[in-house]
């Protein structure tokens, strides 16, 4: 009950300030908020952090063969087992 009261608060202030600020501003803050968003940099920003974060979620990690775990003495893994971990590089 307590966030329905604080959201009904918020969105009236927030209708009394924007009717205050008038047409003109609203238009303003629409005209600059579309420059940026439209923006070179900004697009070039969006692109190499999309990048990076498929690279960091790739569903197919890269894996490397863990090669210091065959053939020790008392091992319990057989010849043909492969393992494998995830390539930190």
């Amino acid at each position: 009950m307590a966030t329905m009261i604080q959201f009904v608060v918020g969105a009236a202030a927030g209708y009394v300030l924007g009717t205050k600020a008038g047409r003109k501003r609203y238009h303003q803050i629409k005209d600059a908020t579309q420059k940026a968003i439209n923006s070179p940099v900004t697009k070039q920003v969006v692109q190499s952090t999309r990048k990076a974060l498929a690279d960091r979620l790739d569903p197919n990690p890269r894996m490397k063969e863990v090669k210091n775990l065959r053939g020790k003495k008392g091992s319990k893994i057989s010849d043909d087992t492969i393992i494998l971990e995830p390539d930190q590089d």
